[in-house]
């Protein structure tokens, strides 16, 4: 009967051997993911003081829902012209010589 002795001893001390081998790997990665975390607060610390070097930033634009219809209207022409002229360059640059107009 002693070797049932035996036999739970060995299973109790492979169980503790392999529960400590887990133990040990979850304690290796907590110390890399500590040094991970150290490396990052460093990264992070950094760009809030350059950012603090740089200044304040500049206030937001007032949207344009708050201004002249009239006044936004003409911008939004002309900018809509110089968009079309840009387009209409970039395509006539594309164009085969063959296909070119003369003048």
């Amino acid at each position: 009967m002693w070797w049932w002795v035996v036999i739970w001893v060995l299973l109790v001390v492979i169980a503790a051997a392999y529960l400590a081998s887990r133990a040990w790997g979850v304690w290796g990665q907590f110390k890399e993911l500590t040094a991970e975390v150290r490396r990052s607060s460093d990264t992070v610390a950094a760009l809030q003081a350059q950012t603090n070097r740089l200044g304040d930033r500049r206030p937001a634009p007032q949207p344009d829902v708050f201004g002249d219809p009239r006044q936004l209207r003409r911008e939004r022409e002309v900018t809509r012209a110089s968009l079309k002229q840009q387009r209409r360059a970039r395509q006539a640059a594309r164009r085969p010589s063959w296909a070119r107009h003369l003048d």
